[in-house]
């Protein structure tokens, strides 16, 4: 039995500090953390991204791992990240 979307949301608000998890298919599922490379690569776009926003004056660079509740099929949040492996 899957809980409501505002329960669920309420579970993404209580997840420890360095926890990361999303809303799948009604159920709050845990993800893993990014490696070191996935980590320093989405510093990297980030940075240009922000740099980027500062130039045009327009836009929002968010980081890697922030959580956004959205209205996706099979999803109720969502937190972009680098995922696969980066050589």
């Amino acid at each position: 039995m899957t809980q409501t979307q505002s329960a669920l949301i309420e579970v993404l608000y209580r997840v420890p500090e360095h926890g990361k998890v999303e809303i799948v298919d009604g159920e709050v599922v845990r993800m893993s953390p990014t490696g070191i490379k996935q980590g320093l690569a989405g510093g990297e776009i980030h940075f240009s991204l922000k740099l980027h926003e500062k130039q045009v004056g327009g836009g929002r660079a968010f980081p890697d791992n922030i959580g956004f509740i959205v209205d996706l099929p099979r999803r109720g949040s969502f937190s972009p990240g680098m995922e696969g492996e980066i050589r």
